[in-house]
Order: C-alpha cells, then sequence, then structure tokens
C-alpha cells in the first residue's frame, strides 16, 4: 500500500469495490457499458496506488459499486472520493506539475458549472414568481376596470385593490430587474466555463507533447537506422539536451546492429565527438556478449597506438578499456575464454590493465561458481579463475 494521500484514496476505491462485490472483469465490463473503458490491468494499477483515475472515471466507479438510492448522497460521495484524488495531486504537485494543473482546471470548471446551474435555478423561480405577480396585476386591473364602471358603493374596496396593484407593480419591477441581473451572470457563468474549456484544451495539448517529447526515438518498422542517420539523430538530441533519449538511441542500436559499432565510432572520431565515441563503447560494452565484443576487438578500429623512436606502437585498445570496467562479470569471463582459447596474449594483457580497479573479489567469486558447476556437470578437472585473471 502507499503512503499519505495516495493510501486514502486507494482505500476508499477498495472499499467501494469490496462493497459491490464485483471481480475485476465484472467491474470491467460494468463500467464499459457507462462508457469509461479500462482494461482489467489498469483497473487494478488503480486499486494499487500505481496511478491515479481521472474525476470522469471516479464518478462511473460510484456509479458502478455505490448502490445508493439516495441520489443526494451518492452525488456527496463521488464529491469526497474526487476530494481525495485531489489530495493526492495536490502532494504530487512538485513531481507532476502538469497534472495538477489539468485538475485544477477541472475542479475550477465544475466549480463555475455548479454556480452556473444555481444561478439558472434561481433564475428559473424568479420567472416563475414574476409571472404569477403579472397574473395577480391582470386580475386586480380587471377587477378594478369592474368598480369603476359599477362606482357607487365599492370606493372602499376599490382603495383595496389599487393598493394591491401598486404593490404588484413594485414587485413586478424588483422581480425584473432580479431577472436582468441573473441572465446576466448565467451569461457571465457560461463565458467561464468557455474559458475554462479552452484552459483544458490547452492543458491537455501541452501534457501530449511533453508526453510526446518524452517518448524515445523509434526507428523504422523496415529496418535499424544506418550510421549516418543515426550519427544525424544523436547529435540533433544532444543538441536539443536530449541526453538520455539519445543514449536509448545509442543503446538500441548496439543491441540490435552490434556490427556497425565500429563505422559509427569512427563516424563520432572524424566529426570530433569525443564523448559520443566513449559512450558508444560504454554502451558495447555493457549491451555486446563476450564472444561479439572479442570480435570487435579483432577489426582492429579501436586499437591506441602511439610512436617511440619513429615506430608506431600498440599500446592498447579503446574498447578493451571499456570491457575492463563496464562488461558485466559474466560477459568478462567470456570475452576472457576468448582471448585465451585463440592464444591472444596482446588482448589478454590489455585486459589485464583495464581490470586493474575492478574489485577481484567479484571476478573470483564468479570463476569459482562456475568451475563448482562445471565439475557436478562433467568429468575432468575445470580451469581455476587464475587462469583468466592476471
Amino acid at each position: 500500500m502507499p503512503e499519505g494521500p495516495r493510501k486514502t484514496l486507494v482505500a476508499r476505491l477498495r472499499t467501494l469495490r469490496k462493497a459491490s462485490g464485483l471481480t475485476l472483469a465484472q467491474l470491467t465490463e460494468a463500467l464499459a457499458e457507462q462508457g469509461v473503458m479500462l482494461s482489467a490491468s489498469r483497473l487494478s494499477k488503480f486499486l494499487n496506488g500505481h496511478e491515479l483515475p481521472s474525476r470522469a472515471q471516479i464518478a462511473a466507479f460510484h456509479q458502478v459499486c455505490d448502490a445508493a438510492p439516495d441520489t443526494a448522497r451518492a452525488q456527496e460521495a463521488v464529491r469526497t472520493t474526487q476530494k481525495m484524488l485531489y489530495a493526492v495531486v495536490d502532494a504530487e504537485r512538485d513531481k507532476k506539475p502538469l497534472r495538477a494543473h489539468a485538475f485544477d482546471v477541472a475542479e475550477a470548471r465544475e466549480q463555475q458549472e455548479s454556480l452556473r446551474a444555481e444561478a439558472a435555478a434561481a433564475l428559473s423561480t424568479l420567472r416563475e414568481e414574476v409571472a404569477h405577480e403579472r397574473a395577480l396585476r391582470r386580475k386586480a386591473e380587471e377587477a378594478l376596470q369592474r368598480l369603476a364602471e359599477q362606482a357607487g358603493d365599492h370606493a372602499r374596496e376599490i382603495g383595496e385593490l389599487t393598493r394591491e396593484r401598486d404593490a404588484a407593480r413594485r414587485r413586478v419591477a424588483e422581480l425584473e430587474d432580479a431577472i436582468a441581473q441573473g441572465e446576466a451572470m448565467v451569461r457571465l457563468r457560461q463565458s467561464e466555463v468557455r474559458h475554462l474549456d479552452e484552459m483544458a484544451a490547452e492543458t491537455a495539448e501541452e501534457t501530449a507533447r511533453y508526453e510526446e517529447s518524452a517518448l524515445p526515438p523509434t526507428a523504422p518498422s523496415t529496418a535499424p537506422l544506418s550510421v549516418t542517420d543515426l550519427f544525424a539523430l544523436v547529435e540533433k538530441l544532444r543538441d536539443e539536451d536530449r541526453d538520455a533519449t539519445a543514449d536509448i538511441a545509442v543503446d538500441t542500436f548496439c543491441n540490435e546492429s552490434p556490427d556497425g559499432i565500429p563505422a559509427l565510432w569512427q563516424e563520432f572520431r572524424e566529426h570530433s565527438r569525443k564523448l559520443d565515441a566513449e559512450r558508444l563503447l560504454a554502451a558495447a560494452a555493457r549491451i555486446c556478449g563476450g564472444v561479439q565484443l572479442y570480435h570487435l576487438c579483432r577489426t582492429g578500429t579501436f586499437r591506441r597506438t602511439a610512436f617511440i623512436l619513429n615506430t608506431e606502437v600498440v599500446t592498447g585498445d579503446h574498447l578493451i578499456d571499456f570491457i575492463g570496467g563496464k562488461a558485466p562479470v559474466g560477459e568478462l569471463a567470456r570475452f576472457g575464454k576468448a582471448c585465451y582459447e585463440r592464444d591472444d596474449q596482446e588482448a589478454l594483457g590489455f585486459l589485464a590493465t583495464a581490470c586493474q580497479d575492478r574489485p577481484e573479489a567479484a571476478v573470483r567469486d564468479f570463476y569459482r561458481e562456475r568451475d563448482a558447476r562445471m565439475s557436478a556437470s562433467s568429468p575432468g578437472r575445470p580451469q581455476p579463475w587464475w587462469r583468466f585473471w592476471r
């Protein structure tokens, strides 16, 4: 269970679901009948606190789970749960400002809609009252007209009816003024609701733009990116400060097209992008297998040379430097085994230098576990760990 306001909301949703007696599948079908399409897995995330439902989903959830006959009580229960949801959003406002803004707009829109409905109801009552007062005025005027025609003994009755008529006129004037103000308030509320709808649409657009920008770049489904295209993509993402997306693109390339790593490394070097070249080798050491790494080293692309007495001498290998520091222990062992089986003493020497800062205990424990498995599964004496660890 989560903590804080999110825990309170989850407990509320679980209580509603338990009271309904519905399974997740039945609850999903019932929500679909209300026009809310949710999968069972996402509904489970709502009930576990991993995701937050929307205000509309909360209302539909209550309509399915809460069988309260009293409409007012059911609406109050929905508002209570929505307040719990808003408390979670407010507590996480610093982490999810876009979502908090969207909830703020929805809350303000609902309040304005409620005020508009109240103003419309009051306006309807005023109109009924003014219609009643107008009927009384017409009745009094008709009676006055009849009495005026009869005259004579009806002077007192005429005075009373005259006062009733004047009072009705004043009341009608007051009600007409109140109606004019009520109509103005309804127009203002409708205008505010339209503005809030526009704010909600803009918020949704900005949220979608943010989520789209956060997605990693996807390669075409027909073939992976070429070396030239990937170089251009990484350069563009770095210049736009989208380093995480650029790293994902490099990792995907190492996983799908390991044979293109030498060409991409040369491309980075030729365009003076030394940091990207180092990131590429670090990703290759993390992702590629030990045998694949050995074949990449055999290409000779990554060798480090120096001139000693006017003679070019191989002093190391850029890729092996990252293999010694970044490769998983199991793949590091496979790389050393590939060097040992091919009697590549030069690569073994570079590997020993690269592994100087690597914790020896981790590698020794790996080889001891492997030796124990080999002794149990096959006859013969396994190679000790120090044969591969200089």
